[in-house]
């Protein structure tokens, strides 16, 4: 079979210069608005926007219309697709049905899931409900859903883990250099200090600075478990490891997975009310 490539050119252009397209059948809720937001500050754009050009030059989307809005002071990649308005048309209502026909492999989605490292709420929650619908829960034993599962006994492993990981060490202390990089924290902190501006200024951007600190918390793992008690103490009062999870559901640093959605399903109740 003979195949055309429809794709004319990638090209990185200003996200608000991507008009909608009016068709655009696609809504998207507030949860998936966060987590795409969290997939873009912590990897980055890593898709393309498809697109095809106007009479006039101009380029009107045909996906990727929420990735435009969240970024659209930036520049993003758009594929350039040599398709007439018909075929855009066919396009449009076939790309996301298409994916949704995909079916799951439960045993490698719940590795791949477990292994995803993610500070962001609403991508732990994408997870969570990805796993739910891949029926992952059930043979967990139970859907953390379901009335008869208490919140202590439901087990979501990617959310609000329930058992205390094992900080045994697995190999020789690693260095400081090894558990953090703060190189382009020092940076920052170097030009702030070179600055011209007033002392508060300079606090609250010092401040951010440290915000570019990158931790390896394998080797973390590993420190911790080389460390005296008073060390560990410190690491844990600061959420390299936690071993405490009532505490550090207090502090913010794990997700109650089941309050959230409870909470998140009372709000869209609501808005049916209203």
């Amino acid at each position: 079979m003979q195949i055309k490539n429809r794709v004319k050119e990638l090209r990185v252009v200003a996200a608000s210069d991507l008009r909608p397209n009016p068709k655009n059948w696609r809504l998207h809720p507030k949860a998936q608005q966060d987590a795409l937001r969290g997939i873009i500050a912590e990897v980055g754009m890593a898709d393309a926007c498809l697109a095809r050009e106007l009479p006039d030059g101009s380029l009107m989307l045909i996906d990727g219309h929420l990735r435009a809005e969240t970024v659209a002071d930036a520049k993003v990649p758009v594929l350039i697709l040599d398709v007439n308005e018909a075929e855009a048309d066919k396009l449009l209502a076939t790309l996301d049905p298409l994916a949704a026909m995909a079916e799951s492999d439960a045993a490698k989605l719940d590795e791949l899931l477990r292994n995803v490292d993610t500070g962001s709420e609403a991508l732990q929650q994408l997870m969570a409900s990805t796993a739910t619908q891949a029926g992952l829960y059930e043979t967990l034993g139970g859907d953390p859903t379901d009335e008869e599962a208490g919140t202590e006994e439901s087990e979501n492993p990617y959310t609000d883990k329930v058992t205390v990981p094992p900080y045994e060490i697995t190999g020789p202390k690693p260095t400081l250099s090894q558990v953090y990089d703060d190189a382009k924290c020092q940076k920052l902190l170097r030009d702030i200090d070179a600055a011209d501006l007033p002392e508060d200024e300079k606090k609250f951007l010092c401040a951010a600075a440290y915000r570019h600190v990158v931790f390896n918390f394998q080797e973390i793992a590993n420190y911790y478990a080389h460390s005296e008690a008073d060390v560990q103490q410190l690491m844990e009062d600061s959420a390299l490891v936690i071993v405490d999870f009532d505490k550090a559901i207090q502090n913010g640093w794990t997700r109650l997975g089941h309050a959230l959605d409870a909470a998140y399903t009372e709000e869209k109740e609501q808005e049916v009310e209203a």
